[in-house]
């Protein structure tokens, strides 16, 4: 156990008590033998907290504290953590038994690689063909991550040395922090992605993905870490050192976000959600004019005249709906 460098497991939970026995469980179960689990409860205001105190083991140190936030609350679990090695666990998701193990043998093997990630299984997914998310391997890391995230987060692991000299994640990125943080690494290490299905990742009701606002200001933040890194590969400030809050004000308008809200919106307005999706086809609208973007804000538009959009509208979005999924991914 001594040979084996000790990682730090972190998690913030909020309002998640259905979810901590089963979720904590399985990393008090992992294979790895030296570990320790630090978990911060947001100010949960159910029984999260009564739950996470139904635990005895030595290697968990619980920390109740105010709601601030994710970042706020996943920065103060780091820094009350001890390891060399930092493992991210999403609240009320799952890594399989050896997890850990398996993530960590590949920092001790390559000291090159300062990130790794899993496959993992999305619950929202199984049953429908679509099982697992597989990261791709062996890019370029940076270039890359300034064209999609290769991780959903929790199943990460990283070292703690690379983490501190690019200063943790920054509590501006309220959504996409920890693609704003990968960005930041990969100027300074390579990534690894361990080939099997390790973590499975559920989404709560109310979370990012079950919720239009929050997707769209998560798009929003995603893109701007791409432009912030972007600064500093021309050598320029980054913004936000530079800026602090007013920074988005300076941002670029990109066709590829407009295209990714509209394609977004227009897939809840197929379903019939006209309340959730038409708003974020008009944030894609103002957003940037391409011609994508232009014609489903049109054959969206449609749904005002319920006979024209059950006859037109709704089968012609549908049938785009492949192409725009085909070349945003």
């Amino acid at each position: 156990m001594t040979d084996l460098p000790r990682v730090s497991v972190v998690s913030a939970f909020y309002n998640r008590g259905s979810r901590v026995r089963e979720s904590v469980g399985t990393i008090l179960a992992q294979t790895y033998p030296n570990l320790e689990l630090v978990i911060v409860d947001d100010g949960s205001t159910d029984d999260t907290l009564a739950q996470l105190k139904t635990f005895d083991d030595p290697r968990l140190k619980i920390i109740s504290r105010d709601n601030r936030g994710f970042v706020a609350s996943i920065n103060e679990a780091i820094r009350a953590s001890s390891g060399a090695i930092v493992a991210i666990h999403g609240s009320g998701d799952l890594s399989f038994p050896d997890r850990i193990a398996r993530q960590a043998q590949v920092l001790v093997d390559d000291p090159s690689v300062g990130v790794v990630g899993c496959w993992v299984e999305d619950d929202e997914t199984v049953g429908d063909g679509t099982l697992v998310f597989r990261p791709p391997a062996g890019l370029p890391f940076h270039e890359v991550l300034l064209g999609r995230n290769l991780f959903t987060h929790g199943e990460t692991m990283f070292r703690r040395a690379l983490y501190d000299r690019v200063g943790g994640y920054r509590e501006f990125f309220r959504y996409a922090q920890d693609r704003d943080l990968w960005l930041r690494m990969s100027r300074h290490t390579d990534y690894a992605i361990v080939p099997d299905i390790l973590y499975r990742r559920f989404k709560p009701a109310g979370g990012v993905s079950a919720d239009p606002q929050k997707l769209v200001l998560q798009a929003y933040l995603s893109d701007f870490a791409v432009q912030c890194a972007l600064a500093v590969d021309r050598g320029e400030d980054d913004p936000i050192d530079r800026h602090g809050y007013l920074a988005p004000f300076l941002r670029q308008r990109p066709e590829v976000l407009a295209r990714k809200l509209a394609w977004y919106g227009a897939r809840l307005m197929v379903k019939g959600d006209f309340a959730r999706g038409w708003p974020v086809i008009e944030q894609a609208r103002r957003e940037a004019g391409s011609w994508q973007v232009r014609m489903i804000h049109a054959l969206a538009g449609l749904h005002t005249s319920p006979v024209i959009w059950e006859r037109i509208g709704r089968p012609v979005l549908a049938q785009r709906l492949a192409y725009f999924r085909q070349s945003d991914d």
